[in-house]
This record gives C-alpha cells, sequence and structure tokens, in this order.
C-alpha cells in the first residue's frame, strides 16, 4: 500500500455534554489507518446523505450514529425488530413518515448502515485494517456534511489506493489457492486452467472463433455478468466471438480447452483488464475493478476458423 506521511495532528469535532452545549474535543489522526477509517466511515455516510431522501433532515443523527456503531460490532444487529421499526417509521407504502419513531428507525437505519459497511469489508478481508471508532466518527461528519477535516480528493485517493491493493491481495490468494486444485494446469503467465469435465473435441487455435457459455466472477467469488443469464433471463441469443478481440487470459486459456468440455479459468488482472478496471460509463462505477483477478466458468460448445462464426 501507498505510504502517507503527516506532520501535522488534525482535530475532529465530536460532541460531549457540557450544560447541554456541545464542546469540542480534540481527536488525533496520525496514522494513514486513522485517516483511511475516517475517510471510508465518511464516504459510507455519503449513500444517505447524498441519496435525495426526502426525508434525511428528519433523521436523528446521534441515534443513527449509535446504531452504525452496533451494526459494525455485530451482523445480526438490524434484526426482525429493526424491519418492524423501519416499516412503522416509513408506513405501509414507504411514503408516509412518522416522526414518532424518528430516533427509533434512525438507530435501526445505522445499524443496517453498520451491517453493510462491516459484511461489506470483511468480504474483503479488510476490517482488520481499520480504526472502528475513527470509522464511526467518520460516518458522523459525512451524514453531518462537516468530514471537510480531509479534503474529498484525498479522501478518494486514499480509498481507491486501499481498494486496489486489497483487489492485488486477494487476487494473488485466489490464484495461490486454485493452483493447488486437482486437475489443473499453470502457466508461465500465472493464468490457472481447471478442468471440471473434459470435452472430446479439439482444441481452438489462436484468433479463432469461439461460442462458449460462460459466468464472470470476481476474486471473491460475486457474479459479475453471466451468459446463462441473458440467455435464459433476458432471451438474447448466445453469439460467438473472436479470440483475437478478447482479454489476454482468453487468449491464451482457450487454446487449452476443448470442445463439449467445462472449465474455470482464472485469470490474473495483469491477463485481464489491468490497472484500469472496467468502468461503466452510463453508472459511472467499476464493472470491474482496478487490479481485480477474474474467475471465469466456461463451457465451449464449439469452435472454427476466424469469421466462421462470427460473420453476420
Amino acid at each position: 500500500m501507498k505510504s502517507i506521511l503527516f506532520s501535522l495532528p488534525l482535530l475532529l469535532l465530536v460532541f460531549a455534554c457540557s450544560e447541554n452545549k456541545p464542546v469540542e474535543k480534540p481527536v488525533v489522526l496520525e496514522t494513514f489507518k486513522d485517516k483511511l477509517s475516517y475517510s471510508l466511515g465518511a464516504d459510507h455516510a455519503r449513500a444517505i446523505s447524498e441519496s435525495g431522501d426526502p426525508y434525511f433532515e428528519k433523521y436523528d443523527i446521534d441515534a443513527m450514529v449509535k446504531g452504525f456503531e452496533a451494526g459494525l460490532k455485530n451482523e445480526n444487529a438490524f434484526d426482525e425488530s429493526c424491519k418492524g421499526l423501519m416499516q412503522k417509521l416509513y408506513g405501509p407504502n414507504g411514503q408516509q413518515f412518522d416522526s414518532t419513531y424518528a430516533k427509533s428507525g434512525s438507530e435501526c437505519l445505522g445499524k443496517l448502515s453498520g451491517v453493510i459497511f462491516m459484511t461489506s469489508w470483511n468480504k474483503k478481508k479488510a476490517m482488520d485494517r481499520m480504526d472502528l471508532q475513527k470509522v464511526a466518527i467518520g460516518f458522523k461528519h459525512g451524514l453531518l456534511k462537516t468530514d471537510t477535516i480531509i479534503n474529498s480528493m484525498e479522501q478518494g485517493t486514499m480509498i481507491q489506493t486501499f481498494i486496489e491493493d486489497l483487489n492485488k491481495l486477494n487476487g494473488t490468494r485466489l490464484i495461490e489457492k486454485a493452483q493447488k486444485l486437482p486437475n489443473t494446469q499453470a502457466t508461465a503467465s500465472g493464468l490457472v486452467v481447471e478442468t471440471i469435465a473434459a470435452g472430446n473435441g479439439g482444441h481452438p487455435a489462436p484468433g479463432d472463433d469461439v461460442l462458449a457459455h460462460y459466468i464472470l466472477m470476481n476474486s471473491l467469488g460475486d457474479t459479475l455478468q453471466s451468459s446463462f443469464q441473458m440467455v435464459e433471463q433476458y432471451k438474447q441469443p448466445l453469439k460467438a466471438f473472436s479470440l483475437a478481440q478478447v482479454v489476454a487470459g482468453w487468449q491464451e486459456g482457450m487454446p487449452m480447452m476443448q470442445k463439449g468440455g467445462k472449465y474455470r479459468l482464472y485469470v490474473p488482472f495483469q491477463l485481464g483488464y489491468g490497472a484500469q478496471g472496467m468502468r461503466n460509463p452510463q453508472t459511472g462505477s467499476y464493472d470491474i475493478q482496478p487490479y481485480e483477478t477474474l474467475m471465469f466458468y466456461i463451457e465451449l460448445i464449439d469452435y472454427g476458423k476466424p469469421r466462421s462464426l462470427t460473420k453476420e
């Protein structure tokens, strides 16, 4: 991870009760872990504060932060009672805000947000790299839109670097695990091909046309794309493609497969979408994260010479 040096301590505003007046209490952010934790909390809060929620100004921020802290520590914090309270808060159709439940509902909303934060970062094996107290402070400041103690550009850079480093680490773990599986072939480039069921046909050559079903997953096992879903759910025909127009991992791995076979292909980021990832221009988010190692389930249905299957 990139190192960042901090020459001066920063002060956070947290409030303590003294004669019912808020008092400034200094909190020092000395390390990268401190600043990252604060930034992650503030960034997570923006999903609420910048969501356009018409009821945002009616929430009890302190109760929400209390719930968030509970959710960070307990994945079951948002329980059935909370679900019931949320229904009472928003009404049966979600459009009838009842201020009677503003405090308890806010706490439950915070619990839900904390659980989402904790489970998503746990999946990336990242929670032990954070200071949860600093995360909670950042979350509160994000809700209050007072998280300017660290400017937005620095926050974004730290978070993006953190995610990229986690992607590299989790990708390395996936490849190392795949290399130890039975029925696998590993190449000098780092590619791993696992045979689930061998085919009985020939092998496509580099640049050939290929017809294949596939499921694309990231290094954590999340499905990103599925040709099965496109065909079955969205009724789109399965189309052939040229091996000359796919990522390097497919160009190298597909010729190692036989027609009629089923395989898993483990593709290191440098053979996939590299350091740039794949950004969705419609959503502005990444469909594939930078430095993301990918795993494909592949059924090789057919192949042929260039333009034999892809010609219109």
